[in-house]
């Protein structure tokens, strides 16, 4: 090929898993001639006759398609090289072998290829008994036959080989002594390029000097295949970063290079452009010109990469970042790049909670749109393989529990990211108060048979003759007014729909009430009234209830910020257009104070007086206090400020919000910024948690303050992560949604749990014996069961599973059984913000409300509760609330409380108690004749109550009170679908249970409720094998922690 450049740069698709379409591959023609890339190998090792069907020629059909592959690429600059992976099962001394070999390249050949790669990675070493009688060695065979392929083809310019020890770590015992690489070096034709990946399979780094021993050994500069992307050999890391690791001057030691990359497409937009800004750093430095014979060109609009000849991985990644979110903007603008699947917009801004559709957004389509499905999407290939069989793209059978990739995912915009956006980008031109199509209202096909699974049927109820009155608890919408009740946001286009006399809920403990009993002040010289929200570096003392604000006072979290038009205040606070210029990434400062739930709370704001007395709209900030009709609630959902006229939660992604998703999934070795302080802060909260715990001496004040700081930022981090997934949900185009969104719906569901954990742990951790037994050195010892492995040198990155999800989940109490709690992602993303928390004093009216709509009943019975409100309530949650609330977990969204996971540490002692005193009480509060008369729709969930009420509660077997010690109910809304929410429900509830010491839960359970047992089921509970003779009609399930 006259003009073909000698150095191959670019990206071969060499993974396991779901081949690219068609469209995605001319997509990515498209990138790698912007960033000046000009090479690209087709290998899909999940393509059947790339691997397993190798012998069998294209169908004329399957030829177009590859014809015109070649054709696109040819368009684009891009050298196109065809691989084949025939080593599985190929008898090398086989003449018949052979020659199915040389026809299928021939085949291609005549199709306009003229680069071809043979590859035999990935396969046993032992020959067969004909290859072992015919060849002395592995390398004499695997040579032998590829030069007879190489000279059958004409000697084609570019023709690479793949060797079966690839790497240094498969050489033995080191690539210059191992004897099959001194035999491909001596046997091989010198036309014949090898491929190497370095030290190892995924290399961290890769160096001229290390090259030199392998250069020495093949006889030839080597072929780099580069996985540092690969994420094939796990299902739960996606990785975005800067290509770093790969020292100057490497071009030298090398005839080409080519990037394994990750298996989603759109994940892949900052490690090629990174590439490319690397390559043209390489050519600026490059003595030699000649080692390309073209010029990187870039598209109209693309960030110039460096042209000294030095190559910064972080001033690369600032140039893709400003790239890519106007790509990724401009997608999301392309018609029907966003699917029905986004959900329905209300005036306000939020998602529009419709009974019977709420939290079911339709995806119909998860393709990308446009793509157009080739001959390798006819299969269902393995979405990811394991680690321990194969090695590069990398490698074997499908791991447990292993899920195809689906899409969801976003957060609200930060004030003042759309400035950074590059000129390209585009802003959404969707009105903010659209109104919902019929597509978007509707229910979607399919979506009846995924609601069984993702959401719970109701909290589980055994009456003494074992019926159950578990329910489905319906969506309340727009009836909830009141104290309490949650409002969406409203929009920046509708100022006069704010709401600042409106009372709101902060979305957790840490929004404005302090975690602990106390929160005293942080370096503050100032005195704090009753149990005030740390103040950090703050001094003097507070102005009264109707203060103004100034533009100063608004450095505040996320749970207590305050904005023009979404003010959730008391009505005697004004609030200032210019309030709020919070980042979205960053942790509390010392000069970043910790907000009450009224106010914000700056170094400038003097606190009162210790004496100065509490007005009805400045309640202390305890958390077991309840608050009054002038707290403001909070919407979950992220604020939009006076600076962001951005009314929806589908207005175009920022780039600070595209910068937390790459520092959320950075690179196989290193985790980004926003990961590692996640990370730092939960570690150092758990290794510090008994400061704040139970204890019958006074707790230092001073470390109590400082871990309280420390875990607002930590709870701020998460509420800033979770928002991303609805603003990604929201804003992102199909084809990116379809790739990340169940990576970072993993994230989220973690960070649900660890932060709800979190807060739990301010004031409920037992640090020594106490009444119902010695519980508190148990969770020292969870500390040491759960350590994250730590990585040798020469590990490869799927030791450690997960990620910064694994990393995350191994913290928590029983994170090393989370596999347990595994759900795939949901097949319709939605966009509805969670926050999980420990329970507050106010939840329970909302919660008795929520048991109330669980029933559907007719008129008579309406009434009844209409006199007895809390009758369903007493009987689902009373007890629980009454004798245990410390172990209690409240799930909201944007319509208010929608799930609950309650608990009992002891429950041989609660029960005791139950029985001797709560239930009398009960009695007395409601007649055993209370549901008489006709039968009627829902009585009978009535007259199970009262049954419970007034009948003598069968005994649970001691030997399950031994082995199993604590009690556990989960229950939520018919609404609450995402099923990794009810997860991480359940998760916090055991986690807090195991830190103080439990070795086992159980729950009681209708024998006949079928989807009561699937889903405890799903949470890892199995039957127990025990006689439970006195409630023939229910069922025992148990869970080890």
């Amino acid at each position: 090929m006259a003009g073909r450049p000698r150095f191959l740069c670019g990206v071969v698709e060499g993974f396991y898993g779901r081949p690219w379409s068609m469209e995605q591959r001319k997509l990515l023609f498209e990138w790698l001639r912007r960033w000046g890339l000009n090479c690209y190998m087709y290998a899909p090792k999940d393509e059947l006759k790339h691997r397993l069907l190798w012998r069998e020629p294209y169908t004329e059909h399957e030829a177009a398609h590859m014809r015109s592959l070649m054709e696109a690429a040819q368009e684009q600059g891009v050298q196109f090289v065809f691989a084949i992976s025939a080593g599985q099962d190929m008898v090398f001394s086989s003449a018949g072998d052979r020659l199915l070999l040389q026809q299928k390249l021939r085949q291609v050949a005549a199709m306009g290829c003229q680069a071809f790669a043979l590859l035999f990675d990935d396969i046993d070493p032992c020959m067969c008994q004909a290859d072992r009688d015919a060849f002395p060695s592995l390398a004499q065979a695997q040579a032998s036959v590829a030069n007879e392929v190489y000279q059958e083809l004409g000697q084609p310019p570019i023709f690479l080989f793949c060797p079966t020890e690839y790497c240094s770590s498969l050489c033995s015992p080191s690539p210059s002594q191992s004897c099959y690489l001194l035999t491909i070096g001596r046997e091989l034709l010198p036309g014949i390029g090898v491929i190497w990946t370095g030290p190892k399979v995924v290399s961290q780094e890769l160096s001229a000097v290390l090259l030199e021993e392998v250069e020495a050994v093949l006889q030839r500069r080597p072929i780099i295949w580069d996985n540092l992307y690969a994420n094939d050999y796990d299902c739960r890391r996606v990785f975005l970063g800067p290509y770093t690791g790969r020292a100057p001057g490497l071009t030298a030691r090398l005839h080409g290079l080519l990037l394994n990359p990750n298996c989603e497409l759109q994940a892949n937009f900052i490690p090629i452009h990174t590439l490319g800004s690397w390559f043209r750093s390489e050519l600026g430095s490059c003595a030699h010109p000649d080692h390309t014979g073209m010029e990187p060109v870039a598209a109209p609009g693309d960030s110039p990469g460096p042209q000294d000849g030095s190559y910064s991985p972080q001033e690369a990644l600032e140039l893709a970042l400003r790239d890519w979110v106007a790509e990724i903007n401009r997608q999301a603008l392309e018609p029907g790049a966003r699917s029905p699947g986004h959900g329905s917009i209300s005036p306000k801004g939020g998602a529009e909670l419709e009974p019977g559709t709420a939290g079911r957004d339709v995806l119909p389509d998860p393709r990308p749109h446009g793509s157009v499905p080739g001959e390798t999407e006819q299969q269902d290939p393995e979405p990811c393989r394991a680690a321990g069989e194969g090695r590069r793209k990398v490698t074997s059978e499908p791991e447990q529990g292993s899920r195809s990739r689906t899409c969801a995912g976003a957060q609200q915009s930060p004030a003042g990211d759309r400035e950074q956006l590059t000129a390209g980008s585009t802003e959404s031109s969707e009105p903010s108060s659209a109104v919902p199509s019929a597509a978007q209202a509707s229910q979607p096909a399919g979506a009846s048979a995924a609601a069984e699974s993702l959401h719970s049927p109701g909290p589980p109820v055994c009456g003494s003759d074992g019926t159950s009155t578990a329910q489905n608890l319906l969506p309340t919408g727009d009836a909830r007014r009141g104290p309490g009740s949650s409002h969406q946001p409203c929009s920046s286009t509708q100022p006069e729909l704010s709401r600042a006399d409106t009372p709101q809920t902060p979305p957790g403990p840490g929004a404005g009430a302090s975690p602990g009993p106390t929160a005293p002040l942080i370096d503050g010289a100032g005195a704090s009234p009753g149990a005030p929200a740390p103040l950090i570096d703050g001094a003097g003392a507070s102005p009264g209830p109707t203060a103004s604000l100034t533009p100063e006072e608004t450095r505040s979290s996320p749970m207590s910020l305050l904005i023009m038009e979404e003010a959730r205040t008391s009505p005697t606070v004004e609030v200032t257009p210019e309030k709020h210029r919070s980042s979205p990434t960053a942790p509390l400062t010392l000069e970043e104070p910790r907000s009450s739930p009224m106010v914000p709370l700056t170094p400038e704001e003097p606190r009162s007086s210790p004496t100065a007395p509490l007005t009805p709209e400045e309640p202390r900030s305890s958390p077991m206090v309840p608050l009054t009709l002038e707290e403001p609630r909070s919407s979950p959902t992220a604020p939009l400020t006076p600076e962001e006229p951005r009314s929806s939660p589908m207005a175009p992604l920022t780039l600070e919000e595209v910068r937390m998703l790459v520092e959320l999934f950075y690179l196989p070795y290193h985790h980004g910024p926003l990961a590692q302080r996640l990370l730092e802060h939960f570690r150092w909260l758990r290794a510090n948690s008994l400061s704040v715990g139970v204890s019958a001496a006074a707790p230092d004040a001073g470390a109590g303050r400082c871990w309280r700081g420390r875990a607002q930022s930590f709870t701020q981090l998460c509420t800033q992560t979770c928002r991303l997934h609805t603003r990604l949900v929201g804003a992102a185009g199909r084809a990116l949604l379809y790739d990340l969104h169940p990576y970072l719906w993993d994230i989220r569901n973690v960070l649900l749990a660890a932060s709800a954990f979190i807060q739990w742990l301010d004031g409920h951790l037992l640090c020594e014996p106490g009444p119902t037994g010695a519980w508190g050195s148990c969770f020292g010892w969870c500390q040491s069961i759960t350590a994250p492995i730590l990585l040798r040198g020469d590990a490869e990155p799927w030791a450690q599973r997960g990620g910064l999800f694994g990393e995350l989940q191994a913290l928590l109490p029983v994170g090393n059984s989370s596999d347990l709690f595994y759900q795939p992602p949901p097949l319709f993303p939605s966009r509805r913000l969670y926050v999980l928390r420990p329970l507050r004093p106010r939840d329970k009216g909302e919660l008795y409300r929520m048991c109330r709509e669980s029933l559907d009943c007719d008129p008579k019975v309406t009434e009844i509760l209409v006199a007895h409100p809390d009758l369903l309530g007493d009987r689902l949650l009373g007890s629980f609330l009454s004798l245990s609330p410390e172990y209690t977990f409240v799930l909201e969204d944007e319509a208010g409380p929608c799930g609950y996971a309650a608990g009992v540490l002891c429950a041989e002692g609660f029960l005791q108690q139950r029985d001797s005193g709560w239930l009398p009480t009960m009695r007395h509060k409601y007649p055993r004749d209370l549901a008489g008369g006709d039968p009627a729709l829902g009585k009978d969930a009535l007259e199970e109550a009262l049954l419970f009420f007034h009948t003598e509660p069968a005994a649970v077997p001691l030997p399950v009170l031994r082995r199993f010690p604590s009690l556990v109910q989960l229950g939520t809304a018919a609404r609450t679908l995402d099923t990794g929410a009810i997860r991480s429900l359940a998760l916090c509830l055991l986690s807090a249970l195991r830190a103080n010491g439990s070795r086992g839960v159980f729950c009681q359970v209708s024998a006949t409720d079928q989807q009561q047992l699937s889903f405890y089921n799903k949470l890892g509970f199995v039957a127990l094998p025990v006689a439970w003779d006195s409630c023939p009609g229910a069922q025992l399930l148990g869970r080890l922690l």
